[in-house]
């Protein structure tokens, strides 16, 4: 199990470096996933302007 986590480290960190070094990718992924996170809103029924209640 730990060799498998040391290639999953080593996969996670090399995909970290590749978007720190190509900003056209980086702006891919984020829209990417912004529009992925704008998908679930909806499709949950949920939206950004609904107001947050807070419990303390």
């Amino acid at each position: 199990m730990s060799k498998r986590r040391g290639i999953l480290m080593t996969a996670i960190g090399a995909g970290v470096t590749y978007l720190m070094r190509n900003k056209q990718a980086r702006d891919k992924l984020f829209s990417t996933v912004s529009g992925m996170m704008k998908s679930s809103n909806s499709s949950n029924g949920t939206s950004k302007t609904r107001p947050r209640v807070e419990v303390k």
